[in-house]
């Protein structure tokens, strides 16, 4: 959550007065403020990272290996190249 203030009165879920601070999603702050209507006063820390909760996101799955495919030993390729 970020904490923003009002640079002009508007309606936000309720009407926000101009100087208000009070908190929005990251997206809605950024929207916000490209309407010109917030600015940023600070950042709240990531609630993932709370001392005593545990995340109820799932881990990362591991990555799959890389494979390249490897070339046949006569190919459309080698049928061209021979006249066939």
């Amino acid at each position: 959550m970020v904490l923003v203030t009002a640079t002009a009165g508007f309606e936000h879920g309720s009407r926000r007065a101009r100087g208000e601070e009070f908190e929005v999603s990251l997206h809605q702050a950024r929207a916000l403020k490209g309407k010109g209507l917030v600015s940023f006063a600070e950042e709240k820390a990531d609630p993932k990272g709370a001392a005593g909760e545990k995340s109820s996101a799932s881990p990362a799955a591991p990555a799959s290996p890389q494979t390249t495919a490897e070339r046949s030993g006569r190919g459309a390729g080698a049928a061209k190249a021979s006249g066939a």
